[in-house]
């Protein structure tokens, strides 16, 4: 009889964790897209710009034209003044009573605090209420480590760029909104990050560090009325994903800008877009051995089309 109540104990444990597990899934795909209210990003972040990097093409773009739309001056950072120009002229356009301004920075060339501090100096001129660091590298196409296209000039870069701009800036920020008690964060990673990834390990490796460090700043500030917020997408057309064609998987950058915003306050991490996070429970709910053959079999399949095309191209020359 006790062995049976044991037995029984056990079934019954086992199928409330399975409830547990199916149930948090649902609540990770439904709640920051369809169920959870709104929240006032202006209260939240209590100061009136914001600050996104990485800003003129892709997701960064996108992000600064929807915060432009829910009411924040812009501030533009990424690497060419021309481009900037163009972005600031385009959101002028757009919300004529939204300050926009600039500031030309070299991510891959910059690699100390004396190199930052003159656009330090700048954002905190303003009361910036949100920095999303969005500024990142990857690879042309998924490589093993000593075969990678740019050698190791381009292990370097991506090395720096996501992993440097997003720590600096952060810590030279956050005392302004701890001040205040009122910031937002949005730190830009990779669903790369989830799991290993073979040829794809900088930029795999970097972008878990951007989840890492995201989630220790928010058990460091839990207490300081700062958001942290931590969106790791799959594929979003863009120049670096190379995707030129959305579609219900693989949104446009303006569409997943719009839906990972309004996400901010509801949930710490996500991946930003519902199909995209129904992709990420799919992967997280696969023995591990089948997710890494799905994942090694994608990552080999995109590397010989990459160069099926790269000889292709040098066979045309």
């Amino acid at each position: 009889m006790a062995c049976q109540c044991l037995v029984n104990a056990a079934g019954y444990t086992f199928l409330a964790l399975v409830g547990y597990k199916l149930l948090s899934v649902f609540i990770r795909i439904l709640g920051p897209y369809l169920l959870f209210p709104g929240v006032d990003l202006k209260n939240k972040a209590k100061g009136g710009w914001a600050v996104v990097t990485g800003a003129t093409d892709g997701i960064g773009k996108a992000y600064a034209f929807e915060l432009a739309r829910r009411g924040f001056n812009i501030v533009l950072v990424s690497r060419t003044q021309s481009k900037l120009n163009d972005v600031k002229k385009e959101l002028n356009e757009k919300f004529s009573n939204t300050e926009v301004r600039t500031f030309a920075f070299d991510f891959a060339r910059s690699m100390t605090r004396q190199d930052y501090q003159p656009m330090i100096d700048e954002l905190n001129k303003l009361e910036v209420g949100v920095l999303v660091n969005n500024v990142g590298m990857s690879y042309d196409y998924p490589e093993s480590l000593h075969k990678m296209e740019g050698g190791l000039d381009r292990v370097t870069d991506i090395t720096v760029i996501n992993t440097l701009p997003v720590t600096l800036l952060t810590a030279a920020l956050l005392p302004q909104m701890v001040d205040r008690h009122a910031g937002i964060v949005v730190n830009l990673s990779s669903a790369s990050a989830n799991y290993p990834m073979a040829l794809w390990a900088v930029y795999s490796s970097t972008k878990k560090y951007v989840q890492w460090l995201s989630e220790i700043l928010r058990r460091e500030y839990a207490n300081k009325g700062i958001t942290i917020q931590t969106i790791s997408p799959m594929l979003v057309c863009s120049n670096m994903s190379k995707v030129k064609r959305s579609s219900f998987f693989t949104p446009n950058a303006t569409s997943f800008a719009r839906s990972a915003v309004s996400t901010i306050g509801k949930t710490d991490d996500t991946s930003g877009y519902m199909s995209h996070q129904i992709q990420v429970e799919i992967m997280g709910l696969l023995p591990s051995f089948v997710r890494d053959y799905l994942i090694n079999s994608m990552s080999t399949g995109t590397r010989a089309a990459a160069l099926k095309k790269k000889a292709r191209e040098a066979k045309n020359e």
